[in-house]
């Protein structure tokens, strides 16, 4: 996503040089024929301050993004990761308790942000949520991607996360197959009724379970009366790509327009899009993958500054971990299609109208190679800078209290002496 530019690094310390001595015939170029997609399409140019080098590399399907960086509105961090603490080379094993290069631990980790299980089963959005709901905001939480840990929050602070489909919400048993249901379903929103009556008839010695599982029907029903009335008085924006990412920023931007309705003043929402384990032809995958996420992003930014929710929005995009520098052999064995494996610490972006935008934080690596402090074998990238660090300066921005913010972001602390993280300050005006 963010090489190094070519000719923007000192002589005796040529990035770029050091980049495309590792990544290879995978490396994107400027001068072609191993190039972006085997041509000479120039990268996008990211000018810099406080780095070693003058300007910083984008990739050429991320347009939208370099205009956003160029207005003010996205901001990069370099080199950041899921981290306990700040490690090194020396300590990275013992001091970060997760099992790294790992798909299934290292997204659940990622989404929890809690290491050393101070909040048990709980994850960084729904403990946002928490001490915003805590602190007189009404704050809700939304995922358009299926049941997500990051979501949940310590029982009784927070409503409950509500789970959509990127295609929105169906009229629910619209015809029921038995007549004497039909007889009983509510004309507003098609729901029997009977549903109701049978988890209500409790008595003084029901039992736990009966009275739990009840209990939760009816949360379920009334949140889905909630946002199925909300919904239907949004209009469906046009102009979004027929892409998974693009139709559930589409559904996002819906529920946006309903706050009002649904008696929020804080949402936040989930929403993920996969197809990066690129073992196998990079090249070829992150033209179409950074082309479909640049068209989804330009139709969210559009529809949201349409509707005068830009300068209150910010988006951040995180991944479980980034890929291999050095490339593998590919599936013919010859590099041929070659692809990348499973890395650490790599580069990602937030954009908002209220960003302090134009810059690149964090610290770029300065060396590729197992000479560097911070690279493993095959160009994998110990981080430096911890997810925490973003975190930390949005929720401050949301209104989460400065005293609550080591128990919301509970590595925090473990970083606070190392000028490693972004306060609210440095992320917006």
């Amino acid at each position: 996503m963010m090489p190094p530019y070519p000719g923007a690094c000192p002589a005796d310390n040529d990035l770029y040089a050091k980049y495309k001595a590792i990544r290879g015939n995978v490396a994107l170029t400027m001068e072609g024929p191993d190039g972006i997609n085997g041509t000479a399409d120039d990268l996008h140019q990211l000018p810099v301050t406080g780095h070693n080098c003058s300007a910083f590399g984008l990739h050429q399907n991320l347009g939208f993004l370099k205009e956003l960086y160029d207005k003010g509105e996205a901001i990069f961090t370099a080199n950041t990761g899921l981290l306990a603490r700040p490690v090194d080379k020396s300590n990275y094993r013992t001091e970060t308790p997760v099992q790294l290069f790992a798909h299934n631990a290292m997204q659940k980790e990622s989404k929890q942000l809690d290491l050393e299980k101070e909040i048990r089963g709980t994850g960084i959005i729904g403990r946002i949520a928490d001490s915003l709901n805590a602190n007189g905001f009404s704050c809700g939480t939304y995922s358009i991607d299926g049941n997500q840990i990051a979501l949940v929050g310590e029982p009784g602070v927070s409503p409950s996360p509500i789970i959509l489909s990127k295609d929105g919400m169906k009229e629910f048993d619209p015809e029921s197959s038995s007549s004497n249901l039909a007889r009983l379903v509510d004309e507003k929103f098609g729901m029997p009724e009977v549903i109701r009556s049978l988890n209500s008839a409790t008595t003084a010695d029901s039992n736990f379970f009966a009275e739990t599982w009840s209990l939760k029907v009816t949360e379920a029903m009334d949140q889905y009366a909630e946002i199925y009335t909300a919904l239907e008085n949004t209009y469906v924006p046009s102009g979004f790509p027929n892409t998974g990412l693009a139709e559930q920023l589409r559904l996002v931007t819906q529920l946006m327009q309903s706050r009002a309705e649904r008696g929020k003043d804080r949402d936040i929402f989930y929403v993920e899009v996969g197809g990066w384990d690129t073992h196998s032809y990079v090249l070829d995958e992150l033209v179409e993958n950074f082309g479909n996420v640049n068209a989804a992003l330009e139709a969210f930014v559009n529809e949201v500054t349409a509707l005068g929710l830009w300068q209150s929005t910010t988006l951040m995009q995180f991944s479980e971990f980034a890929r291999t520098l050095d490339p593998n052999s590919g599936p013919s064995g010859d590099g041929t299609g070659a692809g990348s494996d499973h890395g650490w610490g790599g580069h990602n972006f937030i954009i908002g109208g209220s960003l302090k935008g134009g810059q690149v934080l964090g610290e770029y690596p300065d060396e590729f190679s197992e000479d560097g402090e911070r690279a493993l074998s095959r160009g994998r990238m110990v981080p430096k800078t911890p997810w925490d660090a973003t975190f930390n300066g949005v929720a401050e921005w949301m209104g989460v209290p400065g005293q609550e913010l080591n128990v919301t972001i509970p590595h925090r602390k473990n970083f606070l002496g190392e000028n490693l993280l972004f306060d609210k300050d440095t992320l917006f005006k």
